[in-house]
């Protein structure tokens, strides 16, 4: 397989995981007014207190520092990949919240809060997964979890479960402590579902690649 075929299936992946994680932000996390932890959490926080700022915008001003930390360690392919993953992101978080927003009466429901964790930290994690397993990011506490995972050999779900531990009780203050519970739950599937995903994509990756 030609090396510009490879770079297009990684391409079509990496916007697949971007577009899979910014529906599960936009239309699941974001409605119900809890956090995942994260940057994501954080975004979310910002623009609950702070709504001239999107998530997106959030986001992409968290990630900034972040970013240099991550390429000075992880070195110039994985800064070029992180630079396309923070511009691209908050892209998809704008374009999935601007015409694929979905209308929720009752967001405030029990029953919309449960279907919101699972659903949204599903799609949140299959999309994480795929960015890392086909070479990118999306930004955040995913690059610190990378970082972790070069130096330590840390599973990047694991270090993203911790990461988002600290900031759920960040938020949790802000938003309301009732909101723990979900976002514990949140966390630890995103966490999980990473780490599979991760695992089926870089096997994928390695199938598809090794087609002639």
């Amino acid at each position: 397989m030609s090396k510009r075929k490879k770079h297009l299936i990684e391409f079509l992946f990496i916007n697949l995981g971007f577009f899979m994680t910014a529906m599960g932000i936009t239309n699941f996390l974001g409605p119900a007014k809890f956090t995942a932890g994260g940057f994501t959490g954080l975004s979310i926080l910002i623009n609950t207190l702070f709504s001239n700022f999107s998530i997106g915008q959030a986001m992409l001003l968290l990630n900034i520092p972040i970013f240099i930390l991550g390429a000075l360690i992880l070195g110039k392919k994985y800064a070029f990949t992180t630079i396309y993953a923070l511009i691209l992101f908050p892209f998809y978080e704008w374009f999935t919240h601007s015409f694929l927003r979905f209308d929720y009466p009752s967001a405030d429901s029990l029953t919309f809060k449960f279907i919101a964790v699972v659903t949204g930290a599903v799609c949140i994690g299959i999309g994480i997964g795929l960015t890392i397993g086909f070479g990118s990011n999306t930004g955040g506490t995913v690059i610190i979890a990378q970082i972790f995972h070069k130096l330590f050999k840390f599973p990047v779900g694991t270090v993203l479960m911790v990461a988002d531990s600290i900031v759920i009780l960040i938020c949790a203050y802000f938003l309301g402590f009732d909101t723990v519970i979900y976002a514990v739950v949140c966390s630890f599937l995103i966490g999980r579902t990473v780490n599979f995903t991760i695992a089926k994509s870089k096997k994928l990756k390695k199938n598809i690649f090794s087609l002639a």
